[in-house]
């Protein structure tokens, strides 16, 4: 399944789990897209600010500066890009981060095909 553009999107993946970003890579590299990954928050700011036409995938439970905080940084810019977290917390817990922050999608873990493409 490859998705249909006119431009190519980068995809931005900020995940510290190796395999889950590696596999979100070659998931949206075969969606059409350019995947950059990053295994921290830290390593992500330093890659400068992304386009508005590019996507970014957090997850919520990144180590040292969480997702949040990443999303918050993200809503700052002028033009912030598509925003997806991902987390494998428990919905209940995940209430608090909805209302927080209500104009981001949130994809829970484990991750399938379906349900991150349904956001890209």
């Amino acid at each position: 399944m490859r998705l249909e553009r006119d431009f190519i999107v980068i995809v931005h993946i900020v995940e510290d789990d190796a395999s889950v970003r590696d596999a979100i890579a070659v998931f949206t590299h075969q969606l059409g897209m350019d995947p950059k990954g990053y295994a921290d928050a830290e390593s992500f700011f330093e890659s400068g600010s992304p386009a508005p036409s590019d996507t970014v995938i957090v997850d919520l439970g990144l180590p040292g500066i969480d997702g949040t905080t990443v999303i918050k940084w993200l809503n700052a810019l002028d033009e912030p890009p598509r925003i997806i977290a991902i987390s494998g917390q428990p919905q209940t817990a995940l209430y608090d981060v909805m209302r927080e922050l209500p104009s981001v999608r949130i994809v829970r873990k484990p991750l399938t095909d379906k349900s991150l493409a349904s956001f890209l």
